[in-house]
């Protein structure tokens, strides 16, 4: 495979053309099923898809939607954000980085299964000790039930200059270890919830899964939506649920049972890329 062979197979798969693009939220719901993954934004240069360069149907799409009613995908994604919120069946998280990533239950059930709570047993990344604040956050969140950031802040801090900035870091740790995840709800309003507290269906069932089956179904999920990719960037993307170390012995042990393949043809950061067969 060449580079411009994979820039074409990515247009198709992704759907960055005008015909392809989905044309109501049940195609985008679709697509967001077969994907698995997609960042919420437009990232240039990186290997998954995003939503708002699918419902575009350009490979230059804008960097976010207006979110504004003169703009033409507004009620389109709104529903779409709409139906997760009341079937559950996909979510924004930011387990992967500071940018927000759509995954559906399946690859959700996986990433929970290695970031959930130590009561469950679920931890593989390295272990975090929460703050006092954390911990506030998440007995608010598994008590009241969503809430926004402004919720959270009138409701676990006096007047206090810096409670915003508290806040915000406090929320980017515990999403970075899924310990919280975003809806929007219908007028797109922001709220953070916990996992449990969301979908306590699916976390029952990730707790049932395999160690070993869920980091390589995550890996292979991620392979066949970015068509092909290296090492680095499965590790990159991956690294606050998958230590390196175990990424590269999964990828050692698909590829030694032909699961994975490595092509010869096609570099990606500096190394021959793999697939999956």
């Amino acid at each position: 495979m060449t580079q411009t062979e994979l820039a074409e197979k990515r247009v198709e798969l992704w759907r960055l053309r005008p015909d392809l693009a989905p044309n109501d939220e049940k195609e985008i719901r679709k697509f967001i099923k077969e994907a698995g993954f997609c960042y919420t934004y437009h990232i240039p240069k990186d290997t998954i898809p995003s939503l708002i360069q699918t419902v575009s149907g350009a490979v230059n799409a804008p960097g976010r939607y207006k979110n504004s009613p003169d703009d033409p995908f507004y009620e389109m994604i709104n529903e779409t954000y709409r139906s997760y919120y009341n079937q559950k069946l996909f979510i924004e998280v930011v387990v992967f980085g500071k940018h927000p990533v759509i995954v559906y239950r399946d690859v959700l059930a996986r990433l929970y299964r290695l970031t959930g709570t130590d009561v469950q047993r679920g931890y593989l990344s390295r272990r975090k000790r929460n703050t006092n604040l954390e911990k506030a956050i998440i007995s608010y969140l598994n008590e009241k039930g969503p809430a926004t950031r402004r919720e959270l802040r009138l409701s676990l801090f006096d007047k206090r200059k810096n409670s915003a900035i508290k806040l915000t870091k406090a929320i980017e740790s515990l999403g970075r270890q899924l310990k919280v995840i975003r809806t929007r709800q219908e007028n797109n309003e922001l709220r953070w919830i916990t996992p449990e507290k969301w979908n306590p269906h699916l976390c029952n069932e990730a707790i049932k899964i395999e160690r070993d089956e869920a980091i390589e179904y995550l890996a292979l999920r991620f392979l066949q939506i970015s068509v092909a990719s290296s090492r680095k960037a499965l590790r990159r993307f991956f690294k606050n649920v998958i230590p390196p170390a175990v990424m590269d012995h999964t990828l050692n042990s698909l590829i030694q049972r032909g699961i994975i393949v490595i092509d010869p043809d096609l570099i990606v950061d500096g190394k021959r890329a793999l697939k999956a067969r």
